[in-house]
């Protein structure tokens, strides 16, 4: 058994149809999606003899000796995807991919490790994580926090209407709410507008992609980039416009995400990760009704890795 890095143009097809329906992380297009932000897609391919045993997609950034490897970027997850028809020893598998990993030369290595598909690491530095998941299976279902049902409430008497994303009529008001946003948390806008046009587009494509966008008499007010991840629908990004907040868009959008995913057969949203300082966040969060989901974020580091933050 061995595990070796791969390029896209070297699998078979037969392995990039396994990736694009396991899960969207591991899909071909969202890899390939983080060539606009700077990264080259990559997939570990682990096989036996000449069969192909699982696959663990990611994205590259920078140059050697400075390249960093990200399972996968933006908070993302990892998932080691199985390939081979018969059962596979994970265990030694994800032992065989890390050790292709630690041995490839990247300065530092980034594992979300959400569905314990590769941990424990010893070696590794391991971060906590936990993200809130909502059980949406109720039919009956309904945020538990009285406040958060008067402000979906007010929301629907305000009118406010949900339309799905469509980058021709909606991507300057959506820029200008990631520009708001990132003022709000002084910083500039994490992706560039390449990248949402190039979200836009694999959207069309891929249905995974649940993208949300609200306006109020012509101006943007809000807008949500959810994911399906299997039984789970994970709201990914947020922006909005302060300015609107009387409108209680965002509570709403998030609301009627959830009553559609019920509709199709998902059993959870997820709200997300928040950072280990935003306190007040993590608990506006558990309003929902939602428990902790805790998986560890590895970092595998070289002596290099040190110099990503000088360079």
């Amino acid at each position: 058994m061995k595990t070796v890095r791969c390029t896209s143009s070297r699998l078979a097809r037969e392995v990039i149809d396994r990736l694009n329906a396991a899960s969207f992380f591991s899909s071909m297009g969202f890899a390939e999606l983080w060539r606009v932000q700077g990264g080259r897609e990559v997939f570990w391919v682990t096989q036996s003899e000449e069969q192909v045993l699982a696959v663990l997609s990611g994205v590259e950034f920078g140059r050697a000796p400075l390249t960093r490897f990200q399972a996968m970027p933006a908070g993302c997850y990892a998932e080691l995807v199985t390939v081979a028809d018969t059962d596979i020893d994970r265990p030694t598998v994800a032992q065989s991919t890390i050790q292709a990993l630690t041995e490839a030369g990247y300065a530092i290595t980034y594992l979300a490790d959400y569905w314990s598909h590769l941990g424990p690491l010893p070696g590794a530095e391991a971060s906590g994580c936990a993200t809130v998941l909502v059980d949406i299976t109720d039919p009956g279902w309904q945020p538990p926090d009285r406040k958060i049902q008067s402000e979906v409430r007010k929301a629907e008497r305000e009118g406010i209407g949900v339309e799905r994303f469509d980058a021709r009529r909606h991507l300057d008001g959506f820029l200008s709410l990631a520009k708001a946003t990132g003022k709000r948390h002084s910083h500039k806008p994490l992706y560039t507008e390449r990248f949402f046009r190039q979200l836009a587009a694999l959207a069309e494509r891929d249905a995974r992609i649940r993208w949300q966008y609200t306006e109020y008499r012509g101006e943007p007010v809000a807008s949500h980039v959810n994911l399906v991840l299997g039984d789970t629908l994970l709201n990914w990004q947020v922006y909005s416009d302060r300015a609107f907040s009387f409108l209680k868009p965002n509570q709403y959008m998030l609301y009627t995400a959830a009553k559609k995913a019920a509709e199709d057969g998902m059993r959870y949203l997820s709200l997300g990760t928040s950072p280990p300082d935003a306190d007040s966040l993590a608990a506006y969060k558990h309003k929902w009704g939602g428990s902790d989901h805790c998986y560890n974020l590895y970092r595998l580091k070289s002596r290099w890795s040190r110099l990503l933050w000088r360079a």
